[in-house]
């Protein structure tokens, strides 16, 4: 799952940037909105296995990751609802961005330096 969500995070950072260049800044603010919606979504999925399913210190972690996911999807949101504020998106593209640079290096870089 997590390779799938690398090429999809990759693709979609580099669709909107494209878009954000060119006339289509709505559209390319709309689609960085996905990046916030399948962090919060994969979250509230490991939230609803509970305690039991992830452990304590997961269930934990978890919910001190829900605030900021939320916080990061309005603020994606908001660089939708206001195409003309382009710094809001661009932040937002960078923490996408950053996030996405994280799945791939957990991805694929962390068995070998470890």
């Amino acid at each position: 799952m997590a390779t799938l969500f690398c090429w999809f995070g990759i693709v979609l950072l580099v669709a909107c940037a494209v878009l954000q260049l060119t006339r289509r800044r709505v559209l390319g603010c709309w689609l960085l909105v996905l990046i916030p919606v399948a962090v919060g979504a994969a979250l509230l999925a490991d939230l609803s296995h509970g305690v039991r399913g992830l452990g304590s210190a997961g269930y934990q972690s978890d919910l001190k990751g829900l605030l900021p996911a939320l916080a990061y999807l309005a603020a994606a949101v908001l660089a939708a609802l206001r195409p003309t504020w382009r710094w809001l998106f661009w932040i937002v593209w960078l923490v996408s961005a950053f996030l996405c640079a994280i799945a791939i290096y957990m991805e694929y870089f962390w068995k070998v330096f470890s």
